[in-house]
């Protein structure tokens, strides 16, 4: 079908979650739905046949039909990927090396959703409660959404996160996840509207910012054993209290809504509930300093915490992410681009949260006035370029000799700020596990380097393979191993669930994300 010579066209999307409101129609760039709901960047792959618009091009979908779910999974994912790329300030290349990612909308039944790099798909899936007694399709929700194309834009800035079996860090995908849902939901007027309708401008009270994924939840929770969470309409609550211990001490469980687990969507919850506390400062912040009215200081909120989590990960270390190395990375970018008038609340934030502890932020201020002294005199056009310049320079730069250094990640934002990771991998045996005695993996060392638009160095990470890290890939491995997550053959959801598999004598984390949310 022609499509109309026009820059926009009307959709119908949901405008957080079918929880909070039907499906409503709004009109969009066109470049974002594309031609048969595909353009540059994100495509809709399905089982079930393609949405197809009307005469003018309009993708004006039937409540409760397939093109109603794909259309808005397929406008949600791009907005996401726009937002992040907005706030970094330069695209973000999709991890699995493809232009296009894939959309699943309806993958198969089930209350899940995942993110695979092997298949470069986030999908979705679906299922009957006869609770709600209604069909529940995933993607028909905002959050889970932008949550899972989070996890793909995470994976475009930082690959070596999904290589790793770190707990935390694989925490820090799903809380980037979550961040990326309510910076997504603040995008949008008429919610900031209903969330100080909802709370009075008080966002200690309950709001549809702090309850993620609520139709999604109600029916998880309905149809699980536990009646006492029956009453709660969400899959995950920002609005939380939890300080931090590590994931490895909390063990295996997820606890509950006043109890943080060790598995990774439960203590995820300590970092999505610090970024949210974050946020709050920034929405008073930006009603103090700016004078804005409440539900535009909430837009502002999301602008000013959205680049500076987007230069946190960016300048973060290449192999792992850890809850304190990000915080401290908040500061540092409140200080270079938003004159450091965040610094104070977000220490305190984490203080209160003992992600940090007396003393991190200062030694953090000290290591970066320290730095190496050394620029670039051009930006770098590949990776062998970018590894020669490490090599060139590991000495001054303290880093170990006889490494094979992989160029993972080069970005130049639209200031002229260059950053470049890069990944190295140690082969280990796989310790303290006896079902796998024999068998080794690889542990990855990181290193990051940025430059400012002077092009003088601003960063310099370097996350060595350590005595301290690679017992965190051991516990990652035991956790996995007693959870039944490793097999023999195979990858990622396709299969039995598994998140690792022995291929030889060889035992490697595949690249997806855990579905079991």
């Amino acid at each position: 079908m022609k499509m109309r010579a026009s820059d926009t066209v009307k959709v119908s999307t949901f405008l957080q979650d079918p929880w909070v409101g039907p499906a409503v129609v709004r009109e969009v760039d066109q470049a974002m739905v594309g031609n048969d709901l595909a353009n540059d960047r994100v495509r809709i792959s399905d089982k079930r046949p393609k949405a197809r618009p009307d005469s003018l091009g309009n993708y004006r979908m039937k409540p409760g039909s397939d093109g109603e779910t794909q259309v808005h999974a397929q406008v949600v994912t791009t907005r996401t990927l726009r937002m992040w790329e907005g706030y970094r300030g330069s695209s973000i290349p999709w991890g699995f090396g493809d232009a296009l990612l894939g959309v699943v909308p309806h993958k198969k039944e089930g209350l899940n959703a995942s993110y695979s790099r092997e298949s470069g798909a986030t999908s979705f899936y679906f299922q009957d409660s006869p609770r709600l007694k209604k069909t529940v399709y995933v993607a028909n929700s905002t959050d889970v959404v932008a949550h899972e194309t989070g996890h793909a834009v995470l994976d475009g800035m930082k690959p070596g996160f999904l290589n790793s079996f770190d707990r935390e860090t694989h925490s820090f995908h799903e809380a980037f996840g979550d961040c990326s849902a309510m910076l997504l939901a603040l995008q949008d007027p008429a919610l900031n509207e209903r969330i100080i309708a909802q709370t009075g401008g008080d966002l200690r009270k309950p709001n549809l910012l702090a309850h993620l994924s609520e139709e999604f939840g109600k029916a998880k929770k309905l149809a699980n054993a536990d009646l006492a969470d029956d009453h709660q309409d969400w899959l995950r609550n920002a609005l939380n209290h939890f300080t931090y211990a590590t994931p490895e001490s909390l063990g295996d469980g997820r606890g509950d809504e006043t109890t943080l687990g060790g598995e990774v969507h439960s203590f995820s919850r300590l970092f999505v509930g610090a970024f949210y506390d974050c946020l709050e400062a920034a929405y008073h912040e930006g009603m103090r300093d700016q004078l804005l009215p409440p539900a535009q200081a909430l837009r502002y909120a999301a602008d000013t915490m959205g680049p500076l989590l987007a230069s946190a990960v960016d300048k973060a270390a290449s192999n792992r992410g850890r809850f304190k190395d990000i915080g401290l990375g908040l500061i540092l970018a409140d200080q270079e681009s938003h004159s450091g008038k965040l610094g104070r609340a977000i220490e305190k934030v984490f203080l209160d949260r003992k992600i940090f502890q007396p003393g991190d932020v200062s030694a953090s201020m000290v290591r970066h006035i320290d730095l190496p002294e050394l620029s670039v005199d051009h930006t770098f056009s590949s990776g062998a370029e970018a590894v020669g310049y490490l090599t060139q320079h590991s000495q001054e730069l303290g880093l170990p000799e006889g490494v094979s250094w992989q160029s993972s990640t080069m970005s130049v934002n639209h200031k002229g700020e260059q950053v470049m990771g890069f990944l190295y991998a140690q082969s280990v045996p796989v310790a303290g596990i006896p079902a796998l005695q024999g068998i080794t993996t690889c542990v990855q060392g990181g290193v990051t380097l940025a430059f400012d638009t002077q092009r003088q160095l601003c960063e310099f990470r370097h996350d060595a393979v350590t005595a301290e890290s690679l017992q965190a890939e051991m516990d990652g491995i035991a956790e996995l191993q007693r959870k039944g997550r490793i097999g023999s053959g195979g990858s990622g959801q396709d299969g039995p669930g598994y998140l690792a598999v022995v291929r030889g004598k060889t035992l490697r984390r595949i690249p997806v994300t855990d579905s079991e949310w």
